[in-house]
């Protein structure tokens, strides 16, 4: 008998201290993520990205395989077109060593001259001019670094 009690009171204990815990539970909701707000998103300008690319990068004394990052860099932040990237990564050599560097900015104009030299397409011309002018705001980003 005294233990048919006990449990009795037992269990109404329980169902009393578990239905007051969830009311009154100040941490209920501290594991609850804050909805996110436009003011509470951090996002990185195009000119920021640029800005430090630019800076680590200097494309007068840059190595094939520098490029090669360099240029992923760029159209993994969508700076430039998968078709700029062909025109800024077209080999300058056949034997180039990929860990030399060399002037890219550079060979890229003698490209240019070259292509207009030989009547390229208007369009393939228009591609070298948009590396070349890539080309010159990551130096002028690398200068100011």
């Amino acid at each position: 008998m005294i233990n048919a009690n006990i449990s009795n009171i037992s269990h109404s204990v329980l169902q009393a201290s578990s239905s007051s815990a969830v009311k009154s539970n100040p941490y209920a909701l501290s594991n609850a993520r804050p909805a996110e707000t436009p003011s509470s998103i951090v996002t990185i300008s195009p000119e920021a990205k640029l800005a430090d690319i630019g800076s680590r990068y200097d494309v007068t004394n840059i190595s094939q395989n520098e490029m090669g990052v360099m240029v992923s860099e760029l159209v993994d932040n969508e700076l430039i077109s998968s078709t700029d990237s062909l025109y800024l990564m077209a080999p300058r050599s056949m034997n180039l060593d990929p860990e030399v560097k060399h002037d890219l900015l550079a060979s890229t104009h003698k490209t240019l001259a070259f292509a207009k030299e030989q009547g390229t397409s208007a369009e393939d011309i228009k591609n070298i001019e948009r590396a070349v002018d890539i080309l010159e705001k990551l130096q002028e980003l690398f200068s100011k670094a």
